[in-house]
């Protein structure tokens, strides 16, 4: 663990939450619009349902326990290749559980200049 991470149980139950939100989400995206609604609006639901499914679809690997050491490396791999749509929605949803999440978002500011294009820190983790 980096000095600048939050403790492992902190980004483990925050990555857990995570999972949880979008999964609801989804649900909530996805169940039959009403009749009335326009076709771009469930259009706007779907690409909205596959974006957090996107952002989502790694994260129970980071989870598993051969695995959770990784963490804040796939973490990092994900923002930094997240779109700026995908930043915000993690932002938001980090806000709403109360998770100090400086150490991901502000950290990949200073990262972003002083790292070159094929550092390991552009990979994500094995």
């Amino acid at each position: 663990m980096e000095s600048d991470e939050p403790p492992d149980d902190a980004m483990e139950a925050a990555t857990a939450d995570l999972l949880h939100l979008g999964f609801l989400e989804i649900r909530s995206l996805t169940v039959p619009p009403p009749e009335a609604e326009p076709a771009t609006a469930l259009t706007r639901r779907r690409e909205r349902a596959s974006m957090i499914a996107d952002i989502c679809h790694q994260l129970p690997g980071l989870l598993a326990p051969q695995r959770r050491h990784q963490l804040a490396d796939g973490l990092r791999y994900q923002w930094r290749t997240a779109s700026a749509t995908k930043r915000e929605w993690l932002r938001s949803r980090w806000d709403h559980l109360n998770y100090d999440h400086r150490w991901l978002t502000e950290a990949a500011i200073t990262e972003r200049t002083t790292t070159g294009k094929h550092d390991r820190i552009d990979r994500p983790p094995v």
